[in-house]
């Protein structure tokens, strides 16, 4: 008899649809969502739902709370007494999550109850004071945590030696993405044509065009390679508030034959985008992690990474180059050098593991078989 799991989690996610699905595949789960869609962009939902093999359930009812996003909800406790779960996951240390691994300790002491955690060690460091307050209370209740890289899980470990810990990145099934990928080769095709590509370098960025993602700052960089290597492109893949600012920083740079804001795209339209690129580049200074470097690795493509985001595990020496996104002279010989090689660009994955390799310990974790 598979063990009942019941999950809380903020909202669903085009990168956490695997995630779900092998929860539901490997438990009895009632998976609750408590926003209808994500704040910081808006998904097609209709879309996302049908790769889904189960049917979503929503909490919603309560009200929202200005700072950073937090909510209230209201009902959440009643499910817990309604399903009697052998395990909860939940997410970060909010008030649902401390009032949940509460209630259950009391109410239902043998059911275990989990946390995703997003935390680069960047972010576990540099926690506000009412975030840090907030996580040493949960971890009075709280079985263990998910964290979603190996650099974050060293840092808990050594400065919460009781805490019990693993790791499950923000990774994808890589049979899924190429599947798409592949499908979307007459897109790609289209995108090169459209865009007079083909005898060019190409540096790719996908994203929230917002200030974390540092990306003033990686075009002042990208203009300076680009004064002596014209035959380069810096191509945006997205949206956000950013947008005119950093078109205005381009014309005043000179540079609008060689960065080109594509536009917001999703599903098929936005992996197309991959094989375009001979690199990806991700600049940000605030990153919990960064789905986008998994779905990178995974179409073939080796990425530019942050020290500063979570995604930065995911990054070795056969595909990939992790520098500093507040040290410009590191970035622009980075992009030297790895322009200067023979594009590694190719068909296959250059992810350092496999989805399935992680969601088995993840699930093992979860059972109580692995637990650290």
């Amino acid at each position: 008899m598979k063990k009942k799991i019941l999950v809380f989690q903020k909202a669903l996610a085009p990168y956490s649809i695997d995630f779900f699905n092998e929860l539901n595949n490997a438990f009895e789960a009632d998976i609750y969502f408590f926003r209808k869609n994500l704040r910081s962009q808006k998904f097609d939902m209709n879309k996302l739902v049908s790769q889904l093999n189960f049917t979503p359930k929503f909490l919603t009812s309560g009200f929202e709370l200005h700072h950073k996003g937090r909510m209230i909800r209201f009902g959440y406790l009643k499910k817990i007494v309604k399903f009697k779960p052998d395990l909860i996951l939940v997410w970060e240390y909010n008030i649902i999550t401390f009032i949940t691994a509460l209630f259950t300790k009391i109410v239902f002491p043998k059911t275990k109850v989990y946390s995703l955690c997003d935390d680069s060690v960047d972010i576990a460091q540099n926690s506000s004071t009412l975030r840090k307050i907030g996580r040493l209370l949960c971890f009075v209740f709280l079985d263990g945590i998910v964290l979603d890289n190996e650099f974050a899980e060293e840092w808990y470990n050594k400065n919460f030696p009781n805490v019990k810990t693993t790791v499950f990145p923000i990774i994808q099934k890589e049979e899924r993405i190429l599947s798409i990928i592949n499908e979307a080769k007459t897109l790609t095709q289209s995108y090169v044509s459209q865009y007079n590509l083909a005898e060019k370098k190409v540096l790719l960025f996908v994203g929230r065009l917002v200030e974390v993602k540092n990306l003033c700052f990686l075009i002042e960089v990208f203009s300076d390679y680009v004064s002596k290597n014209k035959n380069t492109v810096l191509i945006l893949v997205g949206d956000g508030d950013k947008k005119s600012e950093l078109i205005k920083l381009v014309e005043l740079l000179k540079m609008k034959d060689n960065v080109i804001f594509a536009g917001r795209f999703e599903h098929k339209e936005l992996y197309a985008w991959f094989r375009v690129a001979d690199y990806f580049i991700l600049p940000s200074t605030w990153e919990p992690f960064g789905a986008v470097v998994n779905e990178s690795l995974i179409a073939g493509v080796p990425v530019i990474c942050s020290n500063l985001a979570g995604a930065s595990c995911l990054i070795n020496d056969r595909n990939g180059v992790i520098f500093n996104p507040y040290d410009k002279g590191e970035l622009l010989t980075t992009i030297e050098k790895v322009f200067s090689e023979k594009s590694k660009l190719n068909n296959t994955s250059l992810m350092p593991y496999t989805f399935n390799q992680k969601i088995c310990e993840l699930i093992s974790f979860l059972k109580g078989e692995d637990l650290k």
